[in-house]
């Protein structure tokens, strides 16, 4: 009677083993100098449910966010990630991400406009608006990141006319000087990351990017399709990840601390929007590629 109730358990976990092991079960990879499966999440005040813009200050050691529709820049506590100010620069919008370009604050609508945040002398807080991305027909921006190679703010199409199912364009915005290229600055082979991709799925549509401090390598966030891309600086595709829905519900802010650990925001779909960290434990790697300017 021993043996007889031992055998079934044994039975059991051979079966569930042989399931864990089968062909057909997609175990989702981890990009090079990091593990999803060791993540520290913070959960966010509900004001920052439908967070959608997330940026590193190096200077400050805080964090910079925002919501879709509020006009208001949050800064964030560098670890609780609690809520320490506010700053009001503009009116209801669809804003899409937040980048730091020589310690400005520049915020991103959907429809390619750009706002810088002025600090005033007396304390105010104002948005001027810088312009939008020169480019005819209906588009939509949700990707915006700081290039320093290029003294640079990249914004990439979500979905820009301009483009097709092979195509997704960036294009470059030059603070200080207030040129747009009405050109693309690189565009992106979606067929490409399509073939790289460990899964099925639409098309790559970037909603948030930002180049790694110690690779310098290009990560870009698809929301829309659950996918990682890593690509050099001029967008050529090197590798593609799953975002797996139940840990990255709806991923839309990815930003770098200088060491190297990667922070992603979430939309709050049903729950509290979130920030999760990675912890970075590659080594130092030399980038030998060239950006094409």
């Amino acid at each position: 009677m021993h043996y007889f109730f031992r055998f079934p358990k044994i039975l059991v976990a051979a079966i569930l083993f042989s399931a864990c092991t089968h062909p057909g079960t997609r175990v989702i990879q981890s990009p090079p100098g990091y593990d999803f499966s060791k993540v520290v999440t913070n959960k966010l005040d509900l004001k920052l449910k439908e967070i959608s813009g997330l940026a590193w200050d190096t200077e400050d050691d805080e964090f910079l966010a925002h919501n879709d529709e509020s006009g208001i820049l949050f800064i964030l506590d560098r670890e609780s990630k609690d809520i320490k100010r506010e700053y009001k620069f503009g009116g209801k919008g669809d804003y899409e991400d937040v980048a730091l370009f020589d310690h400005v604050p520049f915020i991103l609508r959907s429809d390619g406009l750009i706002t810088r945040v002025v600090f005033d002398a007396n304390g105010s807080v104002r948005g001027v608006e810088e312009g939008s991305i020169p480019i005819s027909g209906k588009n939509d921006f949700e990707t915006m990141y700081p290039d320093t190679s290029r003294n640079a703010l990249i914004v990439v199409c979500k979905n820009c006319q301009s483009d097709n199912k092979k195509t997704v364009s960036a294009f470059a915005y030059y603070p200080g000087t207030g040129v747009f290229d009405a050109e693309p600055i690189y565009v992106i082979d979606a067929e490409k990351v399509k073939e790289l991709s460990p899964f099925k799925t639409s098309k790559f549509q970037p909603s948030a990017a930002a180049i790694h401090p110690i690779t310098k390598k290009l990560f870009i966030i698809s929301s829309a399709s659950n996918q990682l891309l890593i690509a050099d600086q001029n967008g050529n595709p090197e590798a593609v990840y799953e975002l797996g829905k139940k840990l990255f519900k709806q991923p839309e802010g990815i930003t770098f601390k200088n060491n190297g650990d990667m922070y992603i925001s979430n939309e709050g779909v049903t729950s509290k929007g979130t920030i999760l960290r990675f912890e970075y434990t590659g080594t130092v790697v030399k980038d030998t590629s060239t950006v094409n300017h």
